[in-house]
């Protein structure tokens, strides 16, 4: 009986902090969007709960909240598409790379196969994200990270590449997940995240 609201409870304080991210990242504030994010956070983390009991479609379960998150993106904060697809597989992912890193040193005993089920994987869910809540604190408090003047994508060589690069990243994590491997899982979204914010980087400084 518990066991849903455990996951949804949890689930929900790890989507909003990886929310919270991509928007301090780009220097908007999460209190504006709140609700439309907790809402939109509860029923993403309910389709990864029915998902999870399907072995052939659980890996699918973080492509498809990281879309959900890129519709949040253009649907509530009224961000260019490419720019939400972007946005949110940026903060999917380093968000992803941050829980790989506190797992390996404060819950490094722990088997990964029981921690979606574990007491275990809901304190690695709190702990990630109150770093990064903590982390988003700090980004908005002295206001670093990019400006929130999203341009529209036109379709020059670089814009390409950054499609391209958003399919690559969904496709390699969905099949990351699907083989269990979480090393090559988080070497991926760490290499994918360093270019997407390159490409962030690059932008800003032609502005």
């Amino acid at each position: 009986m518990w066991e849903p609201v455990r996951f949804l409870l949890f689930s929900s304080i790890e989507t909003m902090s990886a929310f919270t991210l991509m928007l301090a990242a780009f220097r908007i504030k999460v209190k504006d969007f709140f609700w439309s994010g907790l809402f939109v956070s509860l029923f993403m983390n309910l389709q990864s709960y029915l998902l999870r009991g399907e072995t052939s479609l659980s890996a699918l379960a973080p492509a498809i909240s990281t879309m959900i998150f890129a519709f949040l993106l253009v649907v509530v904060v009224k961000i260019p598409a490419m720019w939400s697809a972007l946005i949110a597989v940026l903060g999917t992912f380093v968000y992803t790379v941050i829980q790989f890193v506190i797992l390996k040193t404060l819950f490094a005993g722990v088997d990964t196969a029981t921690l979606s089920t574990s007491i275990e994987g809901s304190a690695l869910q709190l702990v990630t994200s109150i770093v990064v809540f903590g982390i988003s604190y700090f980004l908005l408090k002295f206001k670093i990270g990019f400006t929130s003047e999203f341009d529209n994508f036109t379709l020059h060589w670089a814009n390409i590449g950054v499609v391209v690069l958003i399919v690559i990243g969904l496709l390699g994590s969905t099949l990351m997940f699907y083989l269990n491997d979480l090393f090559l899982l988080t070497i991926h979204m760490a290499i994918v995240a360093i270019l997407f914010l390159y490409y962030a980087i690059k932008k800003e400084r032609e502005e």
